[in-house]
């Protein structure tokens, strides 16, 4: 074989293996329509749970939280166990936000008012960006995913019942290169799971759009008590 044929030989599998990368980069399978459609779905939740668990050492941090944005609330509950045999801690704290206020659940199950927050992070600002994809501490921020992230395929997985696939994950902006896995739920698009690479730090959610039964303070009902008696 002459040589001008093995080099049409070898254009020929050059453009073979082009055109297999573009076709994987296009194709309707792949991430970013993935995590498009998760984008899309997550504009109509409006309650969730989530839990943050955390290994570092003899150290254990766990955070639960409920969001419910027809009620607009964000209930939050963090437990930290640790330290030394000589010094152990053990320490519970239990916080929820209604509107622009925030209240800490006393030892004998009331809630205390304990001031007013700024607009950033109050229940509505949640909520809000619950909407928008871009609640970095409660779920995973799929819009920047979708900006600065280049994905992958991963396998299929069940988390909290639901069955999901793994998507993995690797942030290529200048400001954050982490990587990790998320995984999506194959019927309704939902995150499930996330996991950050080089950590112990695990995040799971579930009842998206479920009823989140919470006696809320009576002094975060009575605004609005006096706004519907004033109409």
């Amino acid at each position: 074989m002459g040589s001008s044929t093995w080099m049409v030989v070898a254009l020929v599998a050059v453009g073979v293996l082009i055109f297999g990368v573009v076709g994987v980069l296009v194709s309707p399978n792949s991430g970013d329509v993935e995590f498009q459609k998760t984008l899309d779905a997550m504009q109509k939740v409006k309650t969730f749970r989530g839990v943050y668990e955390s290994v570092s050492g003899a150290q254990h941090s766990e955070e639960m939280w409920e969001v419910d944005c027809n009620r607009v609330f964000v209930h939050r509950q963090y437990h930290d166990v640790g330290g030394s045999t000589d010094s152990p801690f053990d320490s519970t704290r239990d916080e929820l936000l209604v509107g622009d206020t925030t209240y800490r659940r006393d030892g004998d199950g009331s809630w205390e008012t304990t001031g007013f927050r700024d607009k950033i992070h109050t229940a509505q600002w949640v909520c809000d960006n619950v909407a928008q994809g871009t609640v970095r501490d409660l779920l995973p921020d799929v819009r920047s995913m979708l900006r600065n992230a280049m994905i992958g395929k991963g396998d299929k997985k069940t988390v909290n019942g639901v069955r999901c696939r793994e998507w993995k994950f690797a942030m290529k902006s200048a400001i954050s290169g982490q990587q990790g896995s998320v995984c999506i739920g194959l019927e309704d698009h939902l995150p499930y799971e996330m996991t950050l690479e080089g950590s112990s730090s695990r995040y799971s959610y579930s009842d998206y759009n479920a009823s989140i039964p919470l006696d809320l303070p009576e002094a975060a009902l009575q605004p609005a008590s006096a706004t519907s008696e004033s109409n």
